[in-house]
């Protein structure tokens, strides 16, 4: 198998770009060359960006601007990160055009969910109800602290060949109304959707947990990546 190219979008502040070097592990250990994609605004230089690999990968980050899924701010929203949903959105378009495979982690989920015209918790913890679980985990990225179910017929289910599973959790955003096009694949026992995918594409999946912070221990988060770079490689 050739080495597919795997974009993969940063966390963007006044310090510039950064991203966890576990992103490229997971994805160097399944065979594939992970490059880092810088934001722009030239649409046509994004579109190149798309053009150059052979999947995208969603990074985690801060929040995501309400305006886009029709809210204005809610006093627990945090920080977000000014250019880069806009940016990732047409990452998200043209990679969808193209028909290259799409994984959302975390806040990659989030945006990926808003682009296709879903809404989300902007704090879980004051939207979702008393009955939520902590999700915003203190503990390290590699410790698994809570177990979610993964709808059967889904992709998701194809590869990880399991209906429940255990994962990490660092967030205290979520998807709330799944996009009308995207599967709820995965949810909490508290009823917090946790993996949305897409039915009309090859591999578009977005997770809210983070595999990569636990590839190396979990075989459940290599599955993920075997099975996306996989569809990179075939893309």
């Amino acid at each position: 198998m050739t080495s597919p190219i795997i974009g993969v979008t940063t966390f963007i502040s006044s310090d510039g770009l950064r991203l966890p070097e576990t992103y490229s592990t997971a994805i160097a250990g399944e065979g594939g060359a992970p490059i880092i994609l810088a934001k722009v605004e030239n649409e046509a230089l994004i579109k190149r960006q798309i053009e150059s690999i052979d999947g995208l990968l969603l990074s985690g980050g801060d929040d995501i601007e309400p305006a886009f899924f029709g809210e204005s701010p809610h006093q627990k929203m945090g920080a977000i990160e000014p250019g880069r949903d806009l940016y990732e959105m047409k990452l998200i378009e043209y990679a969808l055009e193209a028909g290259k495979p799409i994984l959302g982690i975390c806040r990659g989920a989030q945006i990926l969910n808003v682009q296709q015209g879903g809404t989300m918790y902007q704090d879980i913890y004051s939207q979702h109800g008393d009955s939520t679980i902590k999700h915003n985990q203190d503990a390290a990225k590699d410790y698994l602290s809570h177990n979610i179910s993964v709808a059967e017929g889904t992709k998701l289910h194809a590869i990880l060949g399991e209906i429940e599973i255990r994962t990490n959790s660092f967030h205290h955003q979520a998807n709330k109304r799944a996009a009308d096009n995207l599967t709820v694949s995965a949810m909490a026992e508290d009823g917090i959707i946790e993996a949305v995918e897409s039915s009309e594409h090859k591999f578009v999946l977005g997770v809210q947990w983070h595999p990569e912070g636990s590839y190396l221990k979990d075989e459940s988060s290599k599955k993920i990546f075997r099975a996306f770079i996989k569809a990179a490689a075939e893309s």
